[in-house]
């Protein structure tokens, strides 16, 4: 087997439907490593500490813990068409190689551009806040006061290294951390969940006829937000083992362990602060509802524990991506969307090295450039560029639903419920919550000014695409 990729990659402007994959990367992972991959990704105990206050004070709900079931079963809707895709289109760029195959290759390209920008902005997001949490902890712990971006840098060199590298290393450092980090969480939630809040064990927050009360469709939007990156599945499709039967069980294994994950979790917050006092609690002390319940019903030690397993956990998250962004540059350059070289592998690693390498250096000239523009590592960096790229995941998930429909349209196999029905019902569903973030977008990033220089990169990303492509055949049919 080659170590190199392919002449005709995935995603390739110049291919067709069927145009071969890059020859598979790394030394080959299982569902279990492809959903420490994703798991990790998902960040599971920073998504507590950081997404479920906010989930909370948006919506004022009573039922916030549904709110990530709900969004759980419109993402496992939306896989029904998504991995019964990857059994046609076997190419290792989801979302961007779904949608060439089922729209043409100018939105297919249009989709690749939107994917390479969002997930450049979401890595860019990662590495300033884990900078700027490590230097929070450091400073809570020994006192010292070290700026964000120098934490920033060692991490982003560290997590290179470790990229640079066959996946399989990647996996078994997350799975580590992964494994504290839940641990922890679960350690908290069944203490909390069995001695009981300050009005006992109350399981009112999982009543869904309250389910309309306070402001749902904001609950709905941020818990969405906590699942980015399940996708990620299909991208490692190359270097998993037997990955026609393996993707699909682990995108669902992916979506349905961290759904249970955040609902039961948020369901015991909800039982340690009080299903009534909850709202007002996560209002007032956002930052520090989860450490504080820590304390209370783990004392020091498990309040020290989380604030420290909270880096491990952004760490994972940040880890995942660089190898998410590394494939996607890896597959761009093996389909002649970027640099041919950026899609060779790694000869006795086999690993997209050169494409890590690139994505490390783009980390560090965005760190630098954040630093000399003055940017605050949370609230600009991390909050413009997270909002920005969670708004174009959710656009690409939408064009995918539309692209698995018209595929399957022309090619007439499997059935109705998988090819047209799920399909369909998610492209609705992700069509109102576009609506939903764009609508709410100047809350997200902090102004309306950042939201529309946001919105308009992601839409020249693009439509930029989709022209390039178009400019291209015409050029192609003057000679």
């Amino acid at each position: 087997m080659s170590h190199q990729s392919s002449a005709a990659p995935s995603g390739s402007v110049a291919g067709t439907e069927t145009s071969p994959t890059p020859a598979p990367v790394g030394k080959g992972i299982g569902v279990r490593g492809v959903v420490f991959l994703v798991a990790a990704g998902a960040a599971p105990l920073a998504a507590a500490v950081a997404v479920f206050p906010v989930v909370v004070s948006s919506s004022e709900s009573p039922v916030s813990p549904l709110f990530f079931v709900v969004a759980a079963l419109a993402l496992a809707v939306f896989a029904v068409g998504f991995t019964r895709m990857a059994h046609e289109v076997r190419d290792a760029g989801a979302f961007y190689d779904f949608v060439r195959a089922g729209l043409g290759q100018a939105f297919g390209r249009g989709a690749a551009t939107l994917a390479l920008v969002s997930y450049a902005l979401l890595f860019v997001a990662l590495v300033a806040y884990l900078g700027a949490s490590t230097g929070a902890a450091v400073e809570f712990f020994a006192g010292v006061v070290i700026p964000w971006w120098v934490w920033s840098t060692g991490w982003l060199t560290i997590t290179g290294v470790l990229a640079y590298r066959d996946i399989a290393l990647s996996t078994k450092i997350l799975g580590v951390s992964l494994i504290f980090e839940v641990a922890i969480m679960l350690a908290l939630d069944v203490v909390m969940v069995f001695r009981g809040g300050p009005e006992g064990t109350d399981a009112s927050s999982l009543n869904p006829l309250h389910f309309t009360e306070g402001t749902p469709s904001l609950g709905l939007m941020f818990a969405f937000f906590g699942f980015v990156g399940f996708e990620a599945t299909v991208i490692f499709r190359s270097e998993a083992r037997d990955a026609q039967r393996n993707i699909p069980r682990a995108t669902y294994t992916s979506i349905v362990s961290i759904g249970l994950f955040y609902a039961f979790s948020l369901f015991a917050i909800a039982v340690g602060a009080g299903p009534d006092s909850l709202v007002a609690e996560a209002t007032e002390s956002p930052q520090s509802l989860i450490t504080d319940l820590a304390l209370t019903f783990l004392g020091v030690f498990g309040r020290n524990a989380i604030q420290i397993l909270v880096l491990v956990s952004l760490f994972g998250c940040f880890l995942t991506f660089h190898n998410v962004l590394a494939r996607f540059t890896f597959n761009f350059g093996a389909a002649g969307l970027l640099p041919a070289g950026l899609g060779r592998a790694h000869p006795r690693h086999r690993a997209p090295s050169r494409a890590s390498v690139v994505v490390t250096v783009f980390g560090m000239l965005a760190i630098a450039g954040s630093v000399m523009l003055g940017l605050d590592p949370v609230l600009d960096v991390y909050t413009w560029f997270s909002g920005a790229a969670t708004l174009g995941i959710i656009v690409l998930m939408a064009f995918t639903s539309l692209a698995v429909m018209a595929y399957f349209r022309g090619h007439e196999r499997g059935s109705w419920l998988t090819t047209f029905i799920a399909p369909a019902v998610s492209l609705m569903a992700f069509a109102g919550l576009i609506f939903l973030v764009v609508k709410n977008f100047p809350l997200l990033v902090g102004g309306n000014g950042v939201a529309v220089a946001l919105i308009s990169l992601l839409t020249i990303a693009l439509v930029g695409g989709v022209a390039s492509s178009m400019l291209g055949k015409s050029s192609a049919a003057s000679i």
